[in-house]
């Protein structure tokens, strides 16, 4: 499954605290392919592009995922990533409050529940803006 692309692709995502095998290993019995496009087009070719830094991908990341909600692990994920490189707790709360006005109640409301685990395995708790 190696390419220059995935290798890229897996090396940005090790910068943000993650492991590519955690992605493939259970997708390779039903769609090795998913993992691959993944790892090469998420993490890759977009996750690499120039213009926005790491912290600015992850608020970024975090904001689309809260509003298309139902993706509690990837939120977990990124906001893990989001502390790995370099945002504050109070910045990621931040950023889900502002979400509000534009993704609702519930989906805000459930993502900063999302946010307080992480802190709390992270021993970040309480955060204070």
């Amino acid at each position: 499954m190696s390419t220059e692309r995935f290798e890229r692709g897996a090396a940005r995502l090790a910068e943000m605290g993650g492991d590519i095998d955690n992605i493939v290993a259970p997708l390779a019995e039903v769609a090795p392919d998913l993992a691959r496009f993944v790892g090469e087009f998420a993490f890759g070719d977009l996750y690499t592009r120039p213009g926005l830094d790491l912290r600015q991908r992850q608020l970024a990341t975090i904001a689309a995922l809260v509003t298309l909600g139902d993706t509690e692990r990837q939120l977990r994920f990124h906001i893990n990533a989001a502390l790995t490189v370099g945002l504050t707790p109070a910045e990621i709360v931040e950023t889900i409050i502002h979400l509000l006005a534009f993704a609702g109640n519930p989906r805000v409301f459930n993502a900063m529940l999302v946010a307080k685990s992480v802190f709390a395995d992270r021993d970040l708790l309480p955060v204070v803006g």
